[in-house]
């Protein structure tokens, strides 16, 4: 018997892959956890204790970070990435996406992919959104090797995850940028225009030196169970944050209230609509999730 602390890179069939930096070891969550409603994720750094070969967790340490849809703790860099075409991008989606990177305070990078399916004009459509209220904003290619060189260079040095809808493309353009690791990818059925889902589990994998990339399933929808309180909404669209100082109402939430200066720079084209009506559709699932 030996005790170890490591972290869960893999979840597969009930087994926790426990890497203490030498080795991987199999393991099983000890009863305890089921009783206090503790689930380990992949991220997690545990003790284990291991006995023939297979260990044990009996404990967590402390998260610095959560994730949900997939479950995934302490990563550093998030990388949200979508189609624009093929599938045609669903910036709901995406919305929902940096709302919940946002509420956990990471990093983030948005990748547009199939950047070579657009012209010049969608391009910097896309770009002024997100760019204009903060985002690292990336268009990707793979079938442009620069343009996979300058997004494999923002992963060095960061635990990252890459996540995103389905058929988008997130498992072929992490082969393409590192070749070396075996990232599954799906293709789009012609009939739905929608990626099959082929990440059948979840993993962390070390790419490089101090550079880890987790890959994640893709979905085509993205619950809000991770708010708790309907103006994390709100406080968690970064444009709204940085202007609702501003509103007549400390407590303005920038629907029905008057002298909204949010409403207001939506108005002057300041603040892009597609963000405010997505937020509108955001407070309107939430109001409808807790109704039942």
């Amino acid at each position: 018997m030996s005790d170890k602390t490591g972290v869960i890179v893999k979840i597969q069939r009930e087994l926790f892959y426990v890497n203490d930096g030498k080795t991987v070891i199999p393991s099983k969550a000890r009863g305890n956890f089921r009783n206090k409603k503790i689930t380990p994720v992949v991220g997690d750094k545990v003790d284990i204790i291991v006995e023939n070969d297979l260990g044990y967790i009996v404990n967590i340490h402390p998260r610095s970070v959560l994730l949900h849809r997939p479950e995934i703790s302490n990563i550093d860099k998030c990388f949200v990435l979508s189609s624009i075409k093929s599938p045609n991008i669903n910036l709901l989606l995406l919305d929902k996406y940096l709302l919940m990177i946002e509420k956990n305070g990471m990093d983030c990078v948005i990748v547009f992919n199939k950047s070579d399916l657009i012209d010049e004009k969608e391009r910097e459509f896309y770009k002024n959104i997100y760019s204009n209220i903060g985002y690292k904003v990336i268009f990707n290619s793979n079938v442009d090797k620069n343009s996979n060189e300058i997004l494999k260079n923002e992963f060095t040095n960061h635990i990252s995850c890459v996540i995103g809808p389905s058929g988008a493309g997130k498992s072929s353009t992490l082969k393409k940028i590192f070749p070396n690791e075996n990232f599954v990818s799906g293709e789009i059925s012609n009939k739905t225009k929608r990626g099959k889902q082929t990440t059948r589990h979840i993993e962390i994998k070390m790419v490089a030196e101090n550079t880890y990339v987790l890959d994640t399933p893709g979905f085509s929808s993205f619950d809000l169970k991770f708010i708790e309180d309907k103006s994390e909404i709100k406080d968690n669209f970064v444009e709204f944050r940085k202007n609702s100082n501003k509103c007549k109402f400390n407590n303005c939430n920038h629907i029905n209230e008057p002298n909204c200066e949010i409403k207001r720079l939506v108005q002057e084209k300041v603040i892009s609509e597609s963000r405010y009506n997505n937020y509108l559709k955001i407070i309107e699932e939430y109001e409808s999730i807790r109704r039942y």
